[in-house]
């Protein structure tokens, strides 16, 4: 098999590469191609194996958008397949790092809540001014000695 020397040729072997890669049957890639590609830098040597670099899975990208957007002009039902890039997954650490601050702000909250005297029949909305008493009168030191 001859190795593909035009752009799209190229583009499109990339594909079938990653394919094989996926399936994990490197041995499918002729190395002739595997030697162009990695010249490219769209394929790297990583510990014995095959991986896309960044510049190859943004080629990649392209070339499943371009694929897509063909068959849709052309009003064909089948759509190729979807790589295991192309599939969302869930972002766990954003999900994990919103519970931990919904538990932090919960926790300053019952803090507040504890420092500002709420489990006293002071409503837990206006708390209560330091030294100064819930039931308004005036404390005992302000009035002058000698007077009840």
């Amino acid at each position: 098999m001859p190795v593909p020397q035009t752009l799209d040729e190229l583009r499109a072997s990339l594909r079938q590469s990653v394919d094989a890669l996926q399936r994990r049957q490197a041995n499918e890639i002729p190395e002739k191609l595997i030697d162009r590609l990695v010249d490219l830098d769209w394929l790297e040597w990583h510990g014995g194996g095959l991986r896309l670099t960044t510049t190859g899975t943004n080629v990649h990208r392209q070339e499943l958008a371009r694929i897509r957007a063909m068959a849709e002009t052309s009003g064909s039902s089948i759509t190729p397949n979807l790589s295991e890039a192309d599939i969302a997954t869930p972002n766990y650490s954003y999900e994990k790092r919103q519970r931990e601050l919904a538990k932090k702000k919960k926790k300053e909250e019952k803090a507040y809540r504890k420092a500002s005297g709420a489990g006293s029949d002071a409503p837990a909305d206006e708390p209560t001014a330091q030294g100064a008493p819930a039931g308004g009168d005036a404390p005992a030191e302000d009035k002058a000695p000698g007077q009840a």
